[in-house]
């Protein structure tokens, strides 16, 4: 498939059985000619306003209007600036200044906590309900004038005609994505057409080698948000060209197996925290799990237990399934390697996706030998075009080598095994260094969770008076752990596994530990 093109324009060269259902969403159905005709009545409505080739905001949860929207602004020529809803106001504000965003697709609940702000630049916003489409409860979410006056309910967008697809080239930015980048602050990274439409491609035949056992009727629970670059690329972008699209917009361990038996889902992408739920969810259970074949997990480290847990109970409904770790990052738009099904490797994130290549170097360009811990590169086909606005922060993160091949420095340690496994270890700057050796707290992490009497740790960097790092470890215990000897056995099954120097040197219980909004443990958190 052509991948020069938009990202609208790649999905619609996909798209030939008009009545297919393309996306579900809580009792709505829509057929690719349904998907299609209201994207192209939002673009139409965009290129009404005159805001064809201007940047779109999209701030939404995994609606069917975040898909519309998507799309629509893609065929009026339009580059995507996709933000998390939790942003507050002065955060916003930025974004859109800093991306030069002309209007704004609004979660309804939010638009008045933002409106002033907007109504100052004036950015148009288009208000977006999750129950609109929601059937038997858009009765019961009126839409308030008041709270949204001002605003533009997205039912009047598709009141426009169809617009004329805007041509694109595959270089051209195709959506703004926010991340804390390479280096630890917050940046814009730019993916172009190409780099999506290349990402899918690469997925499929990566997963479905020959693409002959995409199956026919299946569909991916699309948990991770849109806003994401792996909600983005992979469950939406790639799995709208072959199936269904079953659209979650907040995350609830009842509620996503109840949606995994209703809809037939197939295919499930999620962070551990989201399967280490599912597996504690009595309803995630029988012969309504059949039918999963592939199961991807990402953004965070995957706990062999959980694994283990998450893979026995789909063997029991039948199923052929697995959890498949993989690794990747916003400047690759998502995924990079992945765990090949029926070959996966413990704590491993397995091997790069098709045209993809990853190289452990020193740091000073030397590449390093197998089993050797060094910094993690990537080649990849999805590859940034590069930081907003930012030409020295993408020089430091992407160069280009003597064949002409771009590389991203990750700022994340690791090494590959002998056939060529990545095993991530840690972020750069969150290694602690104590009497001359790396300890790394993602290893103290997978050490301390694997012990029956801890249900979630993190391993935070901290620094004494005397200006020397160590390390701190906050717990949550199990409800049937004992308090008083729980500190001593993780110090000694730290000490016995890893090193002693890795033996944290203070020890905090904790009832909850905070989390992002993707479900990984707040380390940034923690280390402040």
């Amino acid at each position: 498939m052509n991948v020069d093109q938009s990202i609208f324009g790649y999905v619609r060269d996909y798209l030939n059985k008009p009545d297919k259902i393309k996306i579900e969403y809580y009792g709505s159905s829509f057929t690719e000619r349904e998907f299609l005709s209201y994207a192209l009545r939002v673009g139409g409505y965009l290129t009404e306003k005159g805001f064809a080739g201007k940047t779109v905001g999209i701030m939404l949860p995994n609606i069917p209007e975040a898909v519309f929207a998507l799309y629509g602004a893609s065929a009026a020529g339009c580059t995507v600036n996709l933000i998390n809803p939790r942003f507050r106001t002065e955060a916003l504000e930025r974004i859109l200044l800093s991306t030069e965003t002309k209007i704004l697709f609004v979660y309804d609940k939010i638009y008045p906590l933002h409106r002033k702000m907007l109504e100052k630049y004036g950015i148009e916003a288009v208000v977006c309900s999750p129950f609109y489409y929601r059937k038997g409860l858009k009765i019961l979410y009126p839409f308030s004038l008041a709270a949204c006056a001002g605003a533009t309910r997205f039912s009047e967008t598709l009141k426009s005609a169809e617009c004329v697809p805007v041509k694109r080239k595959g270089e051209d930015a195709a959506v703004y994505i926010h991340s804390g980048g390479t280096t630890g602050t917050s940046k814009a990274v730019v993916i172009s057409n190409r780099a999506l439409n290349s990402l899918a491609e690469s997925v499929v035949d990566s997963v479905h080698p020959g693409r002959m056992d995409i199956p026919e009727n299946g569909g991916m629970l699309a948990i991770l948000p849109v806003f994401h670059g792996f909600g983005l690329g992979i469950c939406v972008h790639t799995v709208i060209c072959h199936i269904r699209v079953v659209l979650m917009p907040l995350f609830r361990a009842k509620e996503a197996a109840r949606l995994i038996k209703k809809y037939s889902v197939t295919h499930i992408a999620g962070v551990p925290q989201m399967y280490s739920k599912l597996t504690a969810e009595r309803a995630f259970a029988g012969k309504g799990l059949k039918q999963i074949e592939c199961v991807f997990c990402g953004g965070d480290k995957l706990a062999p237990q959980i694994k283990d847990r998450f893979d026995a109970i789909l063997s029991e409904a039948g199923s052929k399934g697995e959890i498949c770790e993989g690794y990747g990052l916003t400047e690759t738009a998502s995924v990079v390697t992945v765990n090949p099904r029926g070959a996966t490797k413990e704590y491993s994130q397995g091997l790069p996706l098709c045209g993809n290549a990853v190289k452990i170097t020193d740091g000073h360009g030397k590449t390093l030998p197998a089993g050797e811990i060094g910094n993690i590169e990537l080649c990849a086909v999805s590859l940034m075009s590069g930081y907003l606005k930012d030409d020295e922060a993408t020089a430091q993160a992407v160069y280009t080598d003597g064949e002409g091949k771009r590389w991203l420095r990750t700022g994340d340690l690791g090494y590959l095994d002998e056939e060529g496994y990545l095993y991530f270890k840690e972020r750069v700057k969150r290694t602690v260094k104590i009497a001359a050796i790396n300890i790394f707290p993602s290893d103290i992490e997978a050490v301390v969770n694997a012990m029956r009497e801890v249900e979630e740790c993190c391993a935070a960097r901290a620094t004494d008076a005397a200006g020397k790092p160590y390390v701190k470890l906050y717990v949550k215990r199990s409800p049937e752990a004992a308090r008083a000897s729980l500190e001593s056995k993780i110090r000694a099954e730290i000490a016995s596994k890893i090193v002693r120097y890795a033996v944290p040197r203070e020890i905090v219980e904790v009832e909850e530990l905070k989390h992002t909004p993707f479900g990984k443990v707040d380390y940034k958190f923690y280390e402040k």
